[in-house]
């Protein structure tokens, strides 16, 4: 195929070809919208999840994906959680934390009177227990990252105060304290269940495929109105829809850019589409050719196809990126214009000339999931106007990690939802930056290290933004990390539930106020 002309190949034409617009998908169309939406005002006894996919793995310790923290986010709870304005506030902490001069300790108080869902009450050891696990690089959590290198150890002083002892000031430890469950100490290592404070627990597993929760009603904040959530994995997005139409699944998650406006026509249905850590992240390994070059990856940047990817993809549902960080996310700089929107070819072959690599080629890893194999082919056709050849590699999420991780690529694409871990800051997305990342493949700017350590010691907010805004900069000028768009979380519902909470949407959580999950 050629490089996609927009006059001879709209949208629908290449979803059909790339086998998006599933047989399903475009049956819904047929069935028509004059559906009556079911009477309001009632709290159903079972509120069902229709989702992408459940981790095998029921600990949240050990992952900061949606595939763990949309199920078991009702389950645990955190030492902060968000108020009604996205601000932390204390939840299992009684109280601020103490904070010492040098700002090295931080001491916690525990609130009395909270139990787990065994009845056992939440003491210092709890907490002690969970940070411990996730302050061990030899536990392979996801969180490791957000403590190892920063907190030197916890202590419970008494059984209902917690000290943590830090490396260096760690201002955005507050941030982590935020989103961080606190799992029963003798839980923190188990994959198949976990047990936590909040107001719904564990019933039934079945692995990777449905997971059952029920109101927990010894739960030491306001009861529920709802008895039970279920989780159905139902990987097929046109099935996902048809369920949630026909009113087998009140929510439905993972709404594919192709289905939205279906949705908007049903009147029995409300979308969401709210900005959201819902981040493409890119890759290189620059300490070897050809992306050593600043200037073969500005050719890169200059050479995307952002538009295309938003309108052909997306379906317009997305916003055009220049740096890493989205509009949802601290330091997000909606005046940054680096790149243009449609592929500057003599702009990138000039550059790849300067370099004295007049052909480019390499090749693209992306994970095998629709999305990602639709913007890989995009951004392809893209770069093609410029002389660039892009093949694309893709693979599973496991063996995509495993090559990422061992720096067997030569440039990395992926989604991910980054909210789950940093909230609303840029340290999920930045940490990776830094030239002292294990996994940060040749990759050093000493002006981008001493900003990520400025912006990680500050306890101030604001003041963090701004260095991260400054770090966003120097990221896009250095075209080292060139995520075409920043999309958008989109979560479809039955309106004859109560709606779902768009504010704590923004840093990835779901929640009805009748069921408190956050």
């Amino acid at each position: 195929m050629t490089a996609i002309s927009r006059a001879t190949m709209d949208r629908r034409r290449f979803l059909t070809m790339t086998g998006v617009l599933t047989a399903g998908a475009l049956a819904l169309t047929a069935c028509g919208t004059d559906d009556a939406p079911a009477a309001k005002g009632a709290t159903p006894e079972k509120i069902t999840f229709g989702v992408l996919s459940i981790s095998d793995y029921m600990n949240p310790l050990a992952s900061t994906t949606k595939r763990v923290h949309w199920v078991l986010d009702p389950v645990v709870e955190s030492l902060y959680t968000y108020d009604a304005e996205l601000r932390s506030v204390p939840l299992l902490a009684d109280g601020e934390p103490e904070v010492s001069a040098d700002g090295l300790t931080w001491t916690i108080k525990i609130k009395k009177g909270v139990t787990h869902h065994n009845g056992d009450p939440l003491t210092a050891d709890d907490v002690v227990a969970t940070i411990g696990f996730v302050n061990d690089p030899k536990s392979t959590s996801d969180w490791t990252s957000f403590f190892v290198g920063y907190v030197k150890g916890a202590k419970a002083v008494d059984a209902q105060t917690v000290e943590i002892e830090l490396t260096t000031e760690f201002g955005v430890l507050r941030s982590h304290l935020t989103n961080l469950p606190i799992v029963h100490k003798d839980f923190v290592e188990r994959t198949d269940t976990t047990m936590g404070t909040g107001p719904f627990k564990l019933e039934k597993v079945t692995q990777g495929s449905e997971v059952s929760l029920t109101r927990y009603d010894a739960y030491h904040g306001a009861k529920p109105a709802v008895r039970s959530l279920v989780f159905q994995a139902i990987p097929d997005p046109a099935t996902r829809m048809v369920n949630l139409r026909e009113g087998k699944i009140q929510i439905m998650t993972d709404v594919a850019p192709e289905s939205v406006e279906l949705l908007k026509k049903d009147s029995a249905v409300q979308v969401h589409e709210v900005d959201a850590p819902s981040d493409l992240i890119t890759y290189f390994v620059t300490n070897k050719a050809p992306f050593d070059d600043v200037r073969v990856r500005q050719a890169l940047a200059h050479a995307m196809d952002r538009k295309g990817v938003r309108d052909i993809v997306f379906a317009g549902n997305a916003q055009i990126a220049q740096g890493p960080i989205g509009p949802s996310v601290e330091g997000h700089d909606a005046a940054l214009r680096l790149y243009g929107e449609v592929p500057d070819a003599a702009k990138a072959k000039a550059l790849l000339a300067e370099a004295g690599m007049p052909a480019l080629k390499f090749t693209l890893m992306v994970t095998s999931d629709t999305l990602m194999k639709n913007i890989g082919q995009v951004l392809a056709e893209g770069w093609k106007q410029a002389g660039i050849e892009c093949t694309l590699e893709v693979l599973d999420f496991s063996p995509w990690v495993k090559n990422w991780a061992t720096g067997k690529y030569e440039m990395a694409m992926t989604s991910f939802e980054s909210g789950f871990g940093g909230g609303d800051t840029a340290f999920t997305l930045l940490t990776t930056m830094s030239s002292k990342y294990p996994l940060n493949f040749g990759y050093k700017n000493e002006e981008v290290d001493g900003l990520l350590a400025q912006a990680w010691a500050t306890s101030d907010d604001a003041e963090r933004a701004g260095i991260c805004k400054k770090i966003n900069g120097l990221l896009a000028a250095d075209a080292i990390m060139m995520p075409p768009v920043h999309p958008k979380l989109v979560v479809a519902q039955r309106k004859e539930i109560e709606s779902l909470d768009a504010k704590i949407m923004k840093v990835s959580r779901l929640s009805l106020p009748s069921a408190r999950t956050y």
